[in-house]
């Protein structure tokens, strides 16, 4: 029988080792075994029941509701939560302006949620009711909701940085506005689960070249370059980021609107390095 490694288990299913790990600890949903040295091994099964709990969660049933769901193998015993039942305790804490409960919170549910899940049923509603209009107390709360999510991600990604080998540099070319800020962690965050060492720079100026750029991905020998933003980039930057990806072989990928928005620039890059590669 074919054992995986729990890195493998984490690359096949999507879930971080951290989550892993909470999922056997604190609710005994998955029981894998051990090598002499304690590391953990998962058979096919348990990648399957991974996958099956990964599920549930899409449909909204919270982690501590999971296990019966299992045991059972039932839908009618299903009790989805709203997704105020996620948002509610987050938005309670921002109003009532209690640092450590907020703080809490989202250890839990990041140790416990897979990232994807936590942006799509956390972060995303958090947002959508910080920026409403009728909001009061926006400018506080979205301070506070931004600090400590920027924090939290930013002490994950330290984290990681000291185990991950590959390296990649994350990018941004524009203030942070509109909570542009905690979305530029979060990409970092993914990108340390996904096992990269990542460098951040943001509010990079637009103006002209930016200096220094090629020479700091060729001497740290950076495995990828994200740039993470929702503006136009011009030209500038996009030659910059075109040399780094022909001529110093170095991947750029596009994330939020501007992956849209130079829809055929990237289109036209995959172009040039297949022609390169043929």
């Amino acid at each position: 029988m074919k054992l995986f490694a729990i890195r493998e288990v984490s690359e096949i299913t999507g879930v971080n080792s951290v989550t892993l790990r909470a999922w056997q600890r604190r609710y005994g949903l998955i029981k894998p075994q051990r090598t002499e040295k304690g590391h953990r091994l998962y058979t096919q099964e348990d990648i399957e029941r991974i996958q099956l709990i990964v599920s549930w969660l899409d449909k909204g049933v919270a982690i501590s509701k999971v296990r019966p769901l299992l045991e059972t193998g039932s839908e009618a015993v299903a009790e989805q939560e709203s997704e105020q039942a996620w948002v509610t305790p987050v938005m309670t804490a921002l109003a009532e302006c209690r640092r450590g409960k907020l703080e809490q919170l989202l250890t839990q549910l990041m140790k416990e949620y897979p990232l994807s899940l936590f942006i799509e049923q956390v972060v995303e509603p958090v947002d959508r009711q910080l920026n409403e209009s009728a909001n009061p107390l926006k400018p506080i709360q979205c301070a506070l909701w931004q600090s400590a999510l920027i924090e939290h991600c930013a002490a994950l990604v330290a984290k990681a940085r000291k185990r991950n080998g590959r390296k990649a540099l994350l990018l941004s070319f524009e203030p942070a506005q509109d909570g542009i800020s905690h979305h530029i962690w979060l990409s970092a965050l993914a990108l340390s689960l996904d096992g990269d060492s990542v460098t951040i720079l943001e509010n990079l100026p637009f103006q002209g070249k930016l200096h220094g750029l090629e020479a700091a991905v060729s001497q740290q020998d950076f495995a990828q370059v994200l740039v993470v933003g929702e503006s136009k980039l011009p030209q500038a930057i996009l030659k910059q980021l075109a040399r780094l990806h022909t001529a110093l072989h170095c991947p750029v990928i596009l994330k939020g609107s501007i992956a849209v928005i130079h829809g055929s620039w990237l289109q036209q890059l995959a172009g040039e390095t297949e022609h390169d590669e043929a």
